[in-house]
């Protein structure tokens, strides 16, 4: 896809693979070639980028942020930055607003690994105008009130060796389903259900876009029944399926 001159501007990528207007926002997906740099510049807008594929780095007076692959990052308006690629490159989903700013400022310069703000980031690829308020939302403050069964729950989800039900989980930690449950919740905006789900697509999304894998391998790879059970998923999170991610 040619580089649109608000694209070129915003983002200087080394090509274009979506452009989209949604809710009065242009939504883009882009590729940035291995070891490309951004040399110290600013934006005239906010910045709101999802890594869906490789890694890069954003350094600025106040720091280094390294965002992998998941990663939901915010920079408020007119920071001045750099940026660097590794040797992957990387593909990554970005908000554009027309604006200066989105309706709700973004007030600090972070990363995140909100599975929720990750969902809504590819519901938008897919023209979801609801899903900016939920992105939004997603990566600001959060009340957590019992944060530390939620982030152990989460860390047992993430072990590719462990199929545990709700129920299973909560026996491993030796707590009520129904706390494990509200808490997960409460803490990370979705269910443990859609927790699995969402990082399912995120692990097959990678390897749908940095690499050549058929698509029934990367189902059996990231755990998911077959192709049909990995489609299926990616559509309830994405909006979308893995083929038109690949084709893009």
């Amino acid at each position: 896809m040619k580089l649109s001159s608000r694209i070129r501007r915003a983002m200087s990528p080394s090509e274009v693979l979506v452009e989209t207007r949604v809710a009065g926002n242009t939504v883009t997906v882009v590729r940035y070639a291995p070891f490309q740099e951004l040399k110290t510049h600013a934006h005239g807008e906010e910045g709101l980028t999802i890594v869906l594929q490789g890694t890069f780095l954003e350094e600025s007076l106040r720091g280094t942020l390294i965002a992998p692959a998941g990663t939901i990052a915010t920079r408020p308006y007119g920071m001045l930055h750099t940026n660097r690629f590794g040797s992957e490159g990387a593909v990554i989903l970005a908000v554009i607003p027309d604006h200066d700013r989105f309706a709700e400022p973004l007030k600090e310069w972070a990363r995140s690994d909100a599975p929720a703000a990750f969902r809504a980031g590819l519901r938008l690829a897919a023209r979801d105008e609801s899903a900016l308020p939920d992105l939004l939302a997603a990566i600001g403050p959060r009340a957590h009130p019992d944060r530390i069964a939620a982030m152990r729950a989460r860390r047992l989800l993430d072990d590719p060796e462990q199929r545990l039900s709700v129920s299973a989980l909560a026996r491993t930690m030796n707590l009520h389903p129904v706390h494990l449950a509200r808490q997960f919740r409460q803490t990370y905006g979705v269910s443990v259900r859609e927790y699995r789900t969402i990082q399912l697509v995120k692990r097959a999304a990678t390897l749908v876009l940095g690499t050549k894998t058929p698509l029934s391998q990367i189902a059996h790879e990231c755990g998911f029944a077959d192709h049909s059970h990995m489609c299926r998923a990616f559509r309830r999170v994405a909006g979308w399926s893995p083929s038109r991610l690949r084709a893009s």
